[in-house]
């Protein structure tokens, strides 16, 4: 005969077969072993229902009329599944694909514990519903996007999109909708984008009122309010300097700050002396930076002045402040040096211009 009646058996890869030229009156035949109830049986290519044979030894077939000379009895013995120990076998020499007892595919590995310390293989959890790849000395995931520009993987949340990973001219960019940060690997800077990756101006902040970052480090300058020369500060600093009267007066008091912002530089200053001693000079030495010009100052306080002196002025001059006293309320063009006297102090804050 010419093919099967009845069910068609199964591929061979998960199946045994038996088969056997009958003498007459033949009922038993020894097969190479099979599990009851996983077989099918064949005379002469008809299969026989259950009734019409005993298979329940694991070896033995038996049928319940003898078969006459020359039949052809064939048995088909089926291989068991085993959930919690399948494998598929790469070239028949090592594991490829488990699947164990939990519902987990394991591609080359044959344990998982759901924690990022398994061995290196690719984890698709049916337990979890995870997918996870880990990979020794290298990257553990690639994904290609050929032809054109666009998304190149996508995220999502209760069905719908939140956002992408995608490229454009070569670059990556990463985002959600229009809030989305080009990379850009030739100009070396990192540009805010909208879904597809186009450019976006003045629309993106970074951080917010209630939502800011710490503190950021810059080696150049920030442009604010426009993109020109003008508009860029490129530092800005606070520190203590130290006045000085010079020579070898004895100072009780010596404190100074500064505030400099771009090429303008706040100070304020307190200075006291308990001996003037040989070479002091009405010039305060100590600038924290050399002022670009001259530039006016307020004492806010000074008392210890010589007594002849009505008003106390000065400017800043290169790298010092020179004091002047006014001898009269009237005598304003009449100016000189003022004239200090030991315990003599002096506060004063002033704002100039610098080129350092």
């Amino acid at each position: 005969m010419s093919g099967y009646i009845g069910t068609q058996p199964v591929p061979q890869a998960t199946q045994t077969r038996d088969s056997f030229t009958a003498t007459s009156g033949q009922t038993s035949f020894a097969t190479g072993g099979y599990t009851p109830n996983f077989l099918d049986v064949y005379l002469n290519g008809v299969k026989l229902a259950s009734a019409d044979y005993t298979a329940t030894n694991g070896s033995d077939v038996v049928l319940a009329s003898g078969a006459a000379t020359g039949d052809i009895l064939e048995v088909v013995a089926f291989t068991t599944f085993n959930s919690a120990s399948s494998s598929i076998d790469d070239n028949g020499n090592a594991t490829a694909i488990t699947i164990d007892s939990n519902e987990n595919v394991l591609v080359g590995t044959t344990s998982f514990a759901g924690s990022f310390n398994d061995p290196a293989g690719i984890y698709l959890s049916g337990q979890y519903d995870y997918l996870q790849a880990i990979r020794s000395g290298g990257a553990a995931a690639g994904f290609s996007r050929n032809s054109s520009d666009g998304s190149i993987v996508n995220f999502g949340k209760d069905g719908t999109t939140v956002g992408s990973i995608g490229t454009t001219n070569g670059d990556t960019y990463i985002g959600t909708g229009d809030t989305t940060l080009l990379f850009k690997d030739g100009n070396d800077a990192i540009y805010p984008r909208n879904a597809t990756g186009g450019a976006r101006d003045g629309a993106i902040d970074w951080g917010g009122a209630t939502n800011r970052f710490k503190d950021l480090y810059l080696s150049g300058g920030i442009y604010l309010g426009g993109t020109a020369a003008a508009n860029k500060l490129e530092d800005y600093e606070e520190g203590t300097w130290t006045p000085s009267l010079g020579g070898n007066a004895v100072h009780n008091i010596q404190e100074g700050y500064y505030v400099k912002v771009g090429g303008i530089v706040y100070i304020t200053m307190g200075i006291r002396a308990s001996t003037l001693g040989t070479g002091s000079t009405v010039q305060i030495t100590g600038l924290p930076f050399t002022a670009a010009y001259d530039a006016g100052i307020s004492p806010s306080y000074y008392d210890g002045i010589a007594t002849n002196i009505y008003t106390l002025n000065g400017n800043i001059g290169t790298t010092t402040i020179t004091l002047y006293g006014r001898t009269s309320a009237t005598n304003a063009a009449s100016q000189t040096p003022a004239i200090f006297q030991n315990n003599a102090r002096v506060y004063l804050s002033a704002t100039y211009r610098t080129n350092a």
